[in-house]
């Protein structure tokens, strides 16, 4: 077999488990399934081009997914996300089949997760939507376990006090 081709049965051995997780890390990330589609095959073609770089086969998916994350701040910074992502453009990723108050409660929670700094908006996404462990999750960020388990903490008690903001409200 050629190299060519050994290398991209690699790859695709690596990614084939992991694709269904990325591909929700991706469409939670940016709330737009076509710029999710967008990010997602951004980041495996430069995952696929960088994979020589990879030392140890167990760390794919913290190489993909640190990947994902660096293209995604890259992209924020560049744009500054476009006004808010532009709230009216954006389609929401969840069952269509959903009840109305539960596609309400949704959106109410994607607007509230925006308030949230990055890196607590990319912790809950990673563990409560995604299902990453702690340790992988720290990982993929680059920080201690001890700070991850803060920014979860945090994040979690801010989601909450928006959240609560939004039902008085309403």
């Amino acid at each position: 077999m050629p190299k060519r081709e050994k290398l991209q049965t690699q790859f695709l051995e690596l990614y084939e488990p992991i694709h269904a997780q990325f591909h929700r890390y991706c469409q939670v990330m940016v709330k737009n399934d076509e710029m999710a589609k967008d990010l997602q095959s951004d980041v495996i073609l430069a995952a696929y081009e960088n994979f020589n770089s990879l030392r140890k086969p167990e760390s794919f998916k913290y190489f993909l997914f640190g990947i994902a994350r660096n293209m995604f701040r890259k992209k924020l910074k560049r744009k500054k996300i476009m006004s808010q992502y532009q709230m009216n453009n954006t389609t929401p990723q969840y069952e269509p089949s959903s009840s109305i108050e539960m596609s309400v409660d949704i959106r109410v929670l994607y607007e509230k997760l925006e308030m949230l700094s990055v890196k607590q908006k990319e912790a809950l996404i990673l563990f409560e939507i995604s299902g990453f462990s702690l340790k992988e999750i720290r990982e993929i960020q680059g920080d201690s376990l001890s700070a991850v388990k803060l920014r979860l903490s945090r994040g979690r008690k801010k989601l909450k006090e928006l959240l609560s903001d939004s039902t008085l409200k309403l």
